[in-house]
């Protein structure tokens, strides 16, 4: 199985080596990054699936000739133009393409680029961090992918992904309405991303100090109310599920939105706290601590861009 890695950071990174051990991958990355496992491999210390070295071929642009059976997406939305133009000639009408990517968004994306029958919807639950070049890191807790059909069309993508996963040794979980899964987890990194982005400081500190703690629960419950108008029987105990993990897990979540923030890199606010704000909007639904978030934020954002 040919399967292409857009691109080798830490969701694609992880899951893309791990899969190297029954199928044929190839990653796609870029500067240092690239230049390291090209040489080196690229080198897994993984709480989950131990430490080793992946030796997967790695490109700036995939070979001409190379057709991908499955592309996995997981570039950040402000990298979607120039990501699904490296990844377009290896493309058939036979690939299979995974959106892992954080947030909303992807899905119609990809599916206007490449035609919806050929576009899964999924999430990554990780927590993966990028380490020096060449090098990632898997902290261990939950380490699992989500997926689910946009259509009655796409069961044979989805039996032939269900049986990837499994022979890599992949947790999974198909799921029966994946619009419901997503929101599920924006729901979850709204709040973890938006207010460790906000507030500058690890999710431990928000969640021990209590005024930043109250708002972090008020955001949990103001996205959920979103959701609940768009996802037709969205799961009445995601708010009270997300809270007890949020708790439970506070001293080791990490963002990779506020990685980027602190780091000087443009982040992902349009397709997080942007697209809760954009959809309460349109709703009529007020989401004043996501339109805050997005607001603020969008001014860093923007310096990063430039």
């Amino acid at each position: 199985m040919n399967i292409l890695i857009m691109a080798a950071g830490a969701v694609g990174g992880y899951f893309g080596s791990v899969l190297s051990t029954s199928n044929d991958v190839t990653f796609v990355a870029r500067g240092e990054h690239l230049r390291k496992i090209q040489e080196c491999g690229l080198s897994v210390k993984s709480v989950t699936s131990g430490n080793f070295v992946c030796w997967s071929k790695a490109y700036k642009e995939p070979p001409s000739e190379y057709r991908a059976d499955l592309a996995i997406f997981c570039v950040k939305d402000y990298q979607n133009d120039e990501a699904s133009e490296i990844m377009a000639n290896s493309i058939s009408d036979n690939t299979t393409i995974l959106t892992l990517q954080n947030g909303l968004g992807s899905g119609e994306f990809l599916s206007q680029k490449f035609g919806s029958e050929k576009v899964v919807l999924g999430a990554a639950y990780v927590e993966a961090s990028k380490g020096e070049p060449g090098e990632i890191f898997e902290h261990g807790g939950v380490c699992r992918i989500t997926f689910g059909k946009q259509s009655d069309l796409q069961d044979g993508r989805i039996k032939e992904l269900a049986n990837i996963f499994e022979s890599s040794n992949i947790d999974f979980t198909v799921s029966e309405n994946i619009h419901d899964s997503l929101w599920q987890k924006l729901v979850f990194i709204s709040a973890l991303s938006g207010m460790t982005c906000i507030t500058k400081s690890t999710f431990r500190e928000v969640m021990n100090n209590p005024s930043t703690r109250n708002i972090t629960i008020s955001l949990v419950r103001e996205t959920a109310s979103v959701a609940s108008e768009i996802v037709s029987n969205f799961s009445k105990d995601t708010v009270q599920n997300t809270i007890d993990y949020l708790e439970t897990h506070k001293n080791d979540l990490v963002s990779s939105m506020h990685q980027d923030m602190l780091s000087g890199r443009p982040m992902e606010i349009n397709a997080i706290n942007g697209a809760v704000s954009r959809e309460g909007k349109t709703l009529g639904i007020p989401t004043p601590i996501n339109d805050m978030i997005a607001s603020c934020l969008s001014l860093q954002d923007a310096r990063a861009r430039k």
